[in-house]
């Protein structure tokens, strides 16, 4: 295989493994520097940023406003997740084999169980906006409350995932007061809620724009056979797992329901499938009560396989569906370089600037999913590493006056949320399905 096509085909993890492996130089060059704290976190201190921090934080009661609003948000976050989760369970629990995770990773990994893929390039340029607006929001309201900050610096959760911080002195922290403390811890993920909002509109602003201006175009999509399930009717027909289908009695298809829709649509007994070298296989239509059918690319551009069994899926969709003895994964082309927005089959048209606005789209829809998902995620009190944790011990203050049964209650909830957020993740829909 030519490394031109090999690239293409693989560049996001290639240029993800690069990352992280020049990430792996940096730290061990300066390892001297880093500090470990709790023995899961490697920390880089450095005054940078203390500055524009302090001179934001002059403008008093915009930010004591701004901390106020989000105290409630942060609240409300929490109490939102936990009431979102409660349909979840009971899906989980009734139906364990056909619910998928309500958590995943957002990481520039392709092709990885349980992480949702984003190229490299949005992943970088995302982190770098989502986690210094959020540090910084920290910094200016502490400042704006008189809290001194000790540093600024950087770091790596677990020695992979990246994270940032401001450190407040610790005794000009405990001195203020609890409400002021609160609005400094709920700062940072207000700001990214915030930050999403902003990007969503913007996103959708563009979307419009480009859909309208007939800037985008619908590629082809296909199909890679997996498996072929012997006696089969694609086995009869002489397919065979490897072969790339490319159209259905001749004609193109661009989205896995019109996959779908095409072979049911056909009249007759038989349908046509063409591979990518030009072969011709011709598979009479069957119908089951069991069957596996092609699988699906989802819109985060992730590929799976997925089996569906006494036409569940199809019975909601009142179809009869044929049973074809295959499995596989539908998916786009390879894309340009770093030009994979959000969607295996969409792309820009020829010009620089349809080039441009596309990959720009697909930067804000990213930068609005890694925003929104930093911020709720921080809120919730999970592993003793968020905000949540610490704003929860705060507001716990208010109603327990002992220190030692505020800290031991702090660690039942803390715990508790850790195991729900653990369930919503594909480990737990592994451990719902095994049980």
């Amino acid at each position: 295989m030519p490394f031109a096509t090999f690239f293409y085909a693989n560049e996001n993890n290639i240029l993800a493994l690069i990352v992280f492996f020049l990430i792996g130089l940096f730290v061990i060059i300066n390892r001297r520097k880093f500090s470990v704290e709790g023995k899961i976190m490697f920390i880089y201190r450095t005054k940078l940023g203390l500055k524009i921090m302090k001179s934001l934080s002059r403008f008093k009661k915009i930010v004591n406003v701004y901390g106020i609003i989000g105290v409630f948000v942060g609240v409300a976050a929490i109490v939102l997740t936990v009431y979102l989760v409660i349909p979840y369970f009971h899906s989980v629990i009734t139906a364990p084999s056909t619910t998928e995770a309500g958590a995943t990773l957002v990481l520039p990994i392709s092709g990885v169980p349980g992480i949702v893929g984003v190229p490299i390039l949005y992943w970088l340029i995302a982190l770098v906006v989502v986690v210094t607006t959020h540090e910084a929001s920290h910094g200016i309201v502490a400042l704006s409350k008189k809290i001194k900050l000790k540093s600024s610096g950087f770091g790596f959760f677990l020695g992979i995932l990246p994270l940032a911080f401001v450190e407040p002195n610790p005794k000009s922290f405990e001195k203020a007061k609890r409400f002021d403390r609160l609005k400094v811890l709920a700062a940072g993920s207000f700001t990214n809620i915030l930050t999403g909002v902003v990007f969503l509109v913007l996103f959708l602003l563009l979307s419009n724009y480009i859909v309208s201006s007939n800037s985008i175009a619908y590629l082809p999509l296909y199909l890679h056979v997996a498996s072929v399930t012997p006696g089969g009717p694609a086995n009869v027909s002489g397919l065979v797992t490897g072969d790339t289908i490319s159209a259905i009695d001749g004609q193109k298809f661009n989205s896995t329901s019109q996959f779908f829709n095409d072979i049911s649509a056909k009249q007759g007994g038989s349908v046509t499938f063409t591979t990518t070298n030009g072969d011709n296989y011709t598979l009479k239509k069957e119908y089951n009560a069991s069957f596996v059918f092609p699988a699906y690319t989802d819109y985060f551009g992730v590929s799976g396989s997925i089996s569906y069994i006494n036409k569940t899926f199809f019975t909601i969709e009142s179809l009869e569906k044929p049973y074809l003895g295959f499995t596989g994964i539908i998916e786009g082309p390879p894309s340009g370089f770093l030009i994979a927005p959000f969607s295996s089959n969409i792309a820009a048209g020829p010009s620089f600037s349809d080039q441009a606005l596309f990959w720009l789209d697909g930067l804000f829809f990213w930068l609005l999913i890694i925003a929104f998902g930093l911020g709720l995620a921080n809120f919730l009190p999970i592993f003793y590493i968020t905000d949540g944790c610490k704003m929860v011990y705060e507001l716990l203050g208010y109603a327990i006056k002992n220190k030692v049964t505020q800290m031991k209650v702090t660690n039942i909830i803390i715990i508790a949320f850790s195991i729900l957020f653990l369930l919503l993740t594909p480990l737990g829909t592994a451990l719902f399905k095994a049980l």
